[in-house]
């Protein structure tokens, strides 16, 4: 396999995953030829046709912004809705909930953010994140944990945050993870058990084992690459490999993250 064909195997996977964490019927096949444009599945709603794309175009958003080290605000993370959730309607993409508009999480004791506060519980999330000199893994896990408790949009939240997620990685020199769909309901648990009950543990094992193993599987194929260098296309430039892998302690967050304050937790 050529590093062009990693690539694009993972931005099939990911993008699979992604999107049946919320609900998408179409298979990792399906996805496969969705995004090389040669099919619609008749047996799936349009919409997920629309989610798959736009989950892909703002993959290659997110990777623009870490190569330019793009500073993260408000406006940043509502064009990377604006490119991802392309199922919305047009109104809906790239805006924050309009007033009276309250978020329910199902099947969660999760409290969304008031509508009225959500740009500000955004902003202090970011100086947290700015602010913090905790380890980039730990940051990223906060930020994403967070992000989705404050739940800045009518729908696309989930999509938009696991973008934010890997463009944090991407940022620290950690390859980008795709959480799989059958983890789906222990990644939801995971994260309401950091913004209700202040448990940290649960999601960052869960990203920390996703990273791991995206880390080793890069690893490993840059390994047979360089064992066997006619395995590539001819026009790949080698990347170096990726880093080992060395998660961070989870009771290294504080104690004090509470779900109300997105900002603590980071510092």
């Amino acid at each position: 396999m050529a590093l062009s064909d990693y690539d694009r195997d993972w931005l099939v996977r990911y993008t699979y995953n992604s999107n049946a964490i919320e609900g998408s019927t179409l298979t990792l096949q399906d996805t496969s030829l969705v995004l090389e444009g040669e099919f619609v599945p008749s047996d799936s709603p349009a919409r997920f046709v629309f989610a798959a794309r736009g989950v892909a175009d703002g993959m290659a958003y997110v990777r623009e912004y870490a190569s330019e080290r793009r500073e993260l605000d408000p406006e940043l993370i509502q064009r990377i809705h604006e490119v991802t959730a392309l199922d919305l309607q047009p109104f809906a993409r790239g805006t924050f909930r309009p007033y009276g508009y309250l978020a329910r999480i199902t099947a969660t004791r999760v409290k969304t953010a008031d509508p009225l506060e959500i740009h500000d519980d955004l902003q202090a999330l970011i100086d947290g994140l700015n602010g913090s000199d905790a380890h980039p893994l730990l940051k990223a896990a906060a930020f994403h944990t967070m992000f989705e408790n404050i739940h800045p949009f009518m729908d696309g939240n989930g999509r938009t945050g696991r973008q934010l997620l890997n463009l944090m990685l991407l940022e620290n020199g950690y390859r980008p993870v795709a959480i799989k769909h059958d983890a789906g309901r222990v990644y939801a648990r995971g994260l309401e058990s950091w913004q209700v009950d202040g448990d940290p543990e649960p999601f960052c094992s869960i990203l920390f084992d996703c990273v791991e193993q995206e880390e080793r599987t890069f690893i490993d194929l840059v390994e047979r690459l360089r064992h066997d260098p006619k395995t590539t296309d001819g026009s790949i430039a080698m990347d170096a490999p990726g880093q080992d892998v060395q998660p961070p302690d989870p009771a290294d967050v504080p104690d004090d993250t509470r779900p109300d304050d997105p900002g603590i937790g980071l510092v």
